[in-house]
């Protein structure tokens, strides 16, 4: 939609005598749109203009929640999504792009440019990048240990961060790890720069990023923005690429393991000494005096307080916290070993302070003066040995379930998780039927099974257990095996 200043310039060449083709010309609009306007009047386009720009602002807080913690989608992304989750809207695509673009103008939320040589220094507390690495450790006795750890620098200071973890990162940890390197810059930055991780985003379909739920909501809950690269890209995140090569060659090359806080301990020494000490070879200044300007910059983040953790040492296996006696399991904490304790909701859960391995977890008791022991321990079958009894008449489970071990022997448990919700929608005789044709394509996984289901009992129930953004997909291989029968026997 054209502006009220075009629309009377129009009017005013006609008032000229310039035709409909001279004025495009003179313009540079198209002659549609010249034509389109030519004859109405001024009433008619705020009459227009009413019914369809200003409908966007009732969504205007929505724009600028996705914007905020993407500005560099596409807005053609952002449309889709608009028509994805308020069906009942009507809007031009001109008329969505025009008004998104002065929202970006209004609000600053711009999309940045791709970078496609050496990048500029950019604002103090603007930008960090984050990343993560793993490296292999010996202990003092000669074992490999295999240790993960969250890299953090302010782009503008070169100013360095490490955290490690004895696991990999998911994405409670990362949370964790984002807010240990809050604490020690004193703030955040205005936008974090990452790569494709599995702890940020579930996937990148081709331009539609979808975010894991509880990341998105700590990036709408501390309140920075997100850009994310492609893995690999030192035109985009070099400085902490760099970062974690120089962990792995002057922190932790020749180095014993003794435990993740031991490590945590020793590297925040280096950090403050050698890691953020020395000259950087791209600025030629110490990351340390550089921050100094760039501190005041940086965005504080409220934490809650909470006094529901604590560190204990146990008493020939059990803990008293909180006025209660809790047992531990024998043989995972000896009597000079500490643990932490925390409280969530209604249970505990108890880690060994030193490798951060969980020991066990206990409901809370009611009251004061209770012992709470462990469970008798009864050996339970799996979800996968479980659903074989469940057909166990039928060989051809069988083989389905032998066939997804071997294609997928990482996923066995969440897609025989996924089949046993399945079972509350389909009866026997379906599922069976589901596995036949999977068997029978050489394609046993669960989104093959979801896929037949899709085409053969249609989108009503399918919709109830495949997640919105990923519905397309199963959508397009559903009509992939509709065109497949089809050309086929018609079975």
């Amino acid at each position: 939609m054209i502006s009220i200043e075009t629309y009377r310039e129009i009017q005013k060449h006609k008032d000229y005598g310039a035709s409909m083709h001279r004025t495009s010309q003179i313009m540079k609009l198209s002659y549609n749109t010249v034509y389109k306007w030519w004859n109405l009047t001024e009433e008619d386009f705020f009459s227009f203009q009413s019914k369809h720009e200003f409908i966007l602002d009732n969504y205007r807080q929505y724009f600028i929640e996705q914007l905020r913690i993407t500005p560099q989608m596409n807005n053609t992304l952002l449309y889709k999504r608009l028509k994805n989750d308020f069906d009942n809207i009507d809007v031009p695509v001109s008329t969505f792009h025009r008004y998104i673009k002065s929202l970006r103008e209004q609000t600053g939320l711009v999309k940045p440019k791709r970078q496609t040589g050496l990048r500029d220094n950019p604002e103090p507390g603007y930008e960090a990048q984050a990343d993560y690495g793993q490296y292999v450790m010996k202990t003092m006795y000669g074992n490999n240990v295999r240790i993960y750890f969250f890299c953090m620098v302010l782009s503008y200071s070169r100013m360095k961060f490490v955290y490690f973890s004895p696991e990999p990162f998911n994405t409670a940890k990362a949370i964790d790890a984002h807010m240990h390197a809050f604490r020690y810059f004193g703030g955040r930055p205005q936008m974090i720069v990452y790569d494709q991780d599995r702890c940020v985003c579930v996937n990148e379909n081709f331009g539609e990023i979808v975010f894991v739920k509880e990341f998105e909501d700590f990036i709408r809950d501390t309140g920075f923005s997100i850009y994310l690269c492609r893995k690999n890209d030192p035109q985009t995140k070099g400085r902490v690429e760099n970062v974690i090569n120089v962990v792995k060659r002057d922190f932790l090359d020749g180095r014993l393991y003794y435990g993740c806080d031991e490590l945590n301990m020793s590297c925040l020494a280096w950090l403050d000494g050698f890691g953020n000490g020395q000259i950087n070879e791209r600025t030629r200044k110490i990351p340390r005096d550089m921050f100094a300007s760039e501190y005041p910059k940086l965005q504080h983040v409220y934490e809650p307080k909470s006094n529901d953790v604590a560190v204990l040492t146990p008493d020939c296996n059990v803990i008293m916290y909180q006025k209660n006696c809790y047992e531990l399991p024998p043989g995972k904490v000896s009597n000079d070993d500490r643990v932490r304790v925390e409280k969530h909701g209604g249970m505990i859960l108890i880690y060994h302070a030193l490798t951060n391995d969980l020991v066990c977890k206990h409901v809370i008791p009611k009251g004061e003066g209770n012992s709470v022991i462990l469970p008798k321990v009864e050996k339970t079958l799996s979800i996968e040995e479980e659903l074989l009894l469940d057909y166990k008449e039928y060989p051809v489970a069988k083989e389905f379930f032998e066939k997804l071990r071997k294609r997928s022997p990482r996923y066995v448990y969440p897609q025989c998780n996924k089949i046993r919700s399945l079972q509350k929608h389909y009866p026997e005789e379906q599922m069976i039927d589901g596995f036949e044709f999977c068997v029978r394509e050489d394609i046993c996984s669960v989104r093959e099974l979801c896929s037949y289901f899709l085409y053969r009992y249609g989108e009503e129930k399918s919709r109830l257990y495949i997640p919105g953004p990923t519905f397309r997909y199963y959508k397009d291989r559903a009509d992939e095996i509709r065109e497949v029968m089809l050309n086929g026997d018609g079975n």
